[in-house]
């Protein structure tokens, strides 16, 4: 497991930095109407891929890893009712490729719909294969094949600088779908190569009767239960950007705080590879009957992500105005309380979702439909309210209160129905990071220009400021293990 979550990491990183170089030479080559189609493309399967790409995923790991039902009947299954949400979203894409031209005022977005229609299809089997991996316990090929997929899109640049010089979207779209295809292949290749472990299931599942095959009607209920609380999160974490857009002025406000998102998500993105881990991990373990250990492996994981991601958000939050003003310029200083708050706020949600996947675990799921449902309901007047009355700064606010209290409720939930999942240490490394806040402050209140450096230009500043935040982050760690409030042994502990 410790080795599945570093790799799982590294992952996120290589996905998220990935994602950025590609746009920035789509930015930078391509025509702004072209960049601006490829756009409106990403954004409308952004929305779909939120029902494809979170629930089977789960869904397949978690009943794989709690070894209830038929290893080919849990696989055959989700897989079934995946395609039955994929042939949904190819009918909207490819039949209503028209009308999405009508509506954006753009008759060449016809073509282009009807290719993105086949990147939902190869986007949904990812997904599955993906799932499997994770229930099987094989966090080392999940996470080889999440960063072989963003490295593998980089090829849209040959792609659009050779091949597809006249249209270059249809190159970028070709590009992702050949990318996906390739993750795919290599996905089945390595289950192959692994094929003697599958017989294996498959043989224990020759001995199970008949009523251990899952009904469909579990599945797609399993499935949707993850997908319309991945889309609460997804809502959660970027309709507040939406808000800004709409409701507030001037309309400069809109990209400052889109400024402050960018580095906020930072913490989310690094947590995912906690949620990835932990559900089949915990289901496996109460499947099993091992509850008191799956509790203590839920402990632990959450020790390490207080240990090495809250920090991050401590010293991104303490330091939002030099930050802003080194990446950016001087002028996003206006959006450094927004990017303070919401250095909290995506950690908040990362835990929020972490806790969910562990009480899905231990079979309550119905929890997670209602905070779902609370959150879509109160949300968004909320933001809209606070955006309205305070600014950016008002909904960034409105944004951590509300993640702030939706991890609270669900660390109560947890505590009733699972344990203790806060160790006494979690807690010494909660109040060190509080700490870790007022000295970042109070440093780049009174130094931070320092790191300034004129006509030395902004590289060295960047440079300057990353130095300054390795040195912090890494002086903080060697505290934590002097104190041995974490030991090297412990980090160990977590690869049993």
């Amino acid at each position: 497991m410790r080795r599945g979550l570093l790799l799982n990491l590294i992952s996120n990183i290589v996905f998220f930095v990935s994602g950025y170089a590609l746009h920035f030479f789509l930015g930078n080559t391509m025509p702004p109407a072209a960049y601006g189609v490829v756009g409106t493309i990403i954004t409308v399967l952004d929305f779909e891929y939120m029902f494809v790409s979170n629930g089977a995923r789960q869904s397949v790991a978690s009943e794989i890893s709690r070894r209830r039902y038929a290893f080919r009947d849990v696989v055959g299954k989700t897989l079934a009712f995946q395609m039955i949400v994929v042939a949904f979203f190819f009918c909207v894409n490819f039949l209503g490729a028209p009308l999405f031209g009508i509506v954006l005022n753009d008759a060449l977005l016809d073509r282009y719909f009807r290719i993105a229609a086949f990147l939902v299809v190869v986007n949904g089997l990812q997904t599955v294969l993906l799932g499997v991996n994770d229930g099987l316990q094989r966090f080392g090929t999940s996470a080889l094949l999440s960063t072989f997929y963003p490295i593998s899109k980089l090829g849209v640049i040959p792609l659009i600088i050779f091949v597809f010089r006249s249209d270059p979207v249809i190159g970028v779209e070709i590009g992702f779908l050949l990318a996906v295809v390739l993750t795919i292949l290599l996905g089945c290749a390595l289950l192959f190569a692994r094929r003697g472990e599958l017989r294996e299931l498959q043989a224990l599942d020759g001995d199970r009767r008949a009523s251990e095959r899952i009904p469909f009607r579990y599945v797609a209920t399993h499935t949707l239960s993850f997908s319309f609380f991945f889309i609460m999160v997804s809502l959660v974490l970027s309709v507040d950007t939406l808000i800004v857009k709409a409701v507030v002025e001037p309309a400069s406000m809109a990209g400052y705080y889109t400024g402050a998102m960018n580095f906020g998500k930072i913490a989310y993105y690094l947590l995912q590879a906690f949620s990835t881990i932990i559900l089949p991990v915990v289901a496996k373990l109460v499947g099993e009957g091992r509850r008191d250990e799956a509790v203590s492996r839920t402990a632990d994981l959450l020790l390490v992500a207080f240990v090495f991601i809250l920090p991050i958000c401590a010293v991104v939050s303490a330091s939002s105005s030099d930050l802003l003003a080194a990446f950016y310029g001087p002028s996003f200083d206006v959006a450094a309380p927004a990017l303070s708050c919401l250095a909290f706020s995506n950690f908040f949600m990362g835990i929020t979702v972490i806790l969910n996947m562990v009480l899905n675990s231990f079979g309550s799921s119905r929890f997670s439909d209602v905070l779902s449902i609370v959150s879509l309901v109160v949300v968004i007047p909320v933001f809209i309210i606070a955006a309205r009355m305070f600014g950016i700064t008002g909904i960034a606010v409105a944004s951590v209160t509300c993640t702030g209290l939706a991890m609270l409720v669900t660390f109560l939930r947890v505590r009733q129905k699972v344990g203790h999942v806060m160790l006494r240490r979690t807690w010494i490394v909660f109040g060190a990071n509080v700490a870790l806040w007022l000295v970042v402050r109070l440093g780049f209140t009174y130094f931070g220009g320092a790191l300034g450096t004129g006509a030395a230009g902004k590289g060295f500043e960047l440079l300057a400021l990353a130095a300054a935040y390795a040195f912090i982050y890494v002086a903080y760690l060697v505290v934590l293990f002097a104190a041995k409030v974490i030991t090297v042994n412990q980090l160990r502990a977590l690869g049993r």
